[in-house]
């Protein structure tokens, strides 16, 4: 394939038949363009999907084998994809009565072939808004039966100290993981709150896109 850049210069209109120059820098040098917002093409394509929960009582979640986790998401292994996180997402009614700190942290593991269930939820794709064509299996805040122990591979919100009556803290979270956490076929994540809460209203949620492995 060439690719010819047009240096030190933009188009001055838009070229729909032919085969146009790429616009180039000065030197020659790719353009960084913000045509369209950075995900659109992915989600265009429908390879972007997202899981979302509402918790009450949550778990606590440490790494444990079968452990119950916020979002728990396996990725089976022959899906032939990879999961890439793009956005991890906490809204924060309150923070309840049940614990004085909570911390929410990333674990991951190879389960080794073996496959991870419990209680589905059906993640959405962004664009068509069905809840067909992904390739993760999702788990909100229930036992995830066959998951190995796994390892803190990142760290995600904190909520600091709270108060030993119910607190109203109105606010969303949202982390940009951007690529930076993928699920590789046979990998299992979970992330997970580092207490247990009692009376916590906390709305969670997920965002990745499945690109080929």
């Amino acid at each position: 394939m060439i690719i010819q850049s047009q240096a030190g210069s933009l188009p001055s209109l838009k070229q729909t038949i032919g085969t146009p120059n790429n616009p180039g820098g000065f030197f020659g040098e790719a353009t960084y363009s913000e045509l369209n917002p950075a995900y659109y093409t992915l989600l265009k394509n429908g390879f972007v999907f997202c899981v979302t929960g509402f918790q009450q009582n949550a778990a606590a979640f440490t790494g444990g084998s079968a452990g119950t986790p916020l979002i728990g998401i396996y990725n089976p292994v022959n899906s032939t994809k990879d999961i890439v996180l793009l956005q991890t997402r906490l809204g924060i009614e309150t923070t309840g009565t049940g614990t004085t700190t909570l911390a929410l942290n990333y674990f991951a593991v190879t389960q080794g072939g073996v496959a991870v269930t419990g209680t589905q939820t059906q993640c959405r794709n962004m664009y068509t808004m069905s809840t067909t064509g992904s390739v993760a299996y999702c788990m909100i805040n229930t036992t995830n039966t066959a998951a190995v122990a796994s390892n803190l591979i990142a760290s995600s919100f904190s909520m600091g100290l709270t108060a030993a009556t119910a607190v109203t803290d109105v606010q969303a979270l949202v982390e940009n993981v951007n690529g930076a956490i993928v699920i590789a076929p046979g990998n299992y994540l979970g992330w997970g709150v580092s207490a247990a809460t009692t009376a916590a209203k906390l709305d969670v949620g997920m965002i990745w896109a499945e690109c080929p492995a």
